[in-house]
C-alpha cells in the first residue's frame, strides 16, 4: 500500500531530533503492509481508523483506504495527547 501524510505529521516530524525521527520513519514505513504490524489498534471499524505506537512515547494515528490502496497518516502525537483526542477521529 502506498503510505500518505497530513502536512500537520511532516511539520511535526521534521521538529523531533534525527534519532526520533528515522524511529518514527521507520515505522510509517511498516504501514506500507498495515494488515501485518505489530500494535496497531482499529479505534474505529465503520471510518477504518487505527492508531500504532511507536514505542511508549509516540502514537500515529492513520486510515486505511482499501479501495484506493492507500493509507493516510492523520496525525503524530506523544501518546498521552492522543489518548486524549481519540474521539475526534470518528
Amino acid at each position: 500500500m502506498k503510505v500518505l501524510t497530513a502536512k500537520c505529521v511532516t511539520k511535526t516530524l521534521s521538529r523531533y531530533p534525527e534519532k526520533i525521527q528515522e524511529h518514527i520513519y521507520n515505522h510509517l514505513l511498516l504501514l506500507e503492509d498495515p494488515y501485518h504490524v505489530p500494535d496497531i489498534e482499529c479505534l474505529y471499524p465503520p471510518t477504518h481508523v487505527y492508531r500504532m505506537h511507536v514505542g511508549r512515547t509516540y502514537t500515529i494515528i492513520f486510515e486505511i483506504h482499501k479501495e484506493s490502496d492507500t493509507v493516510f497518516v492523520l496525525d503524530l502525537l506523544p501518546i498521552g495527547q492522543a489518548h486524549k483526542r481519540y474521539g475526534r477521529y470518528f
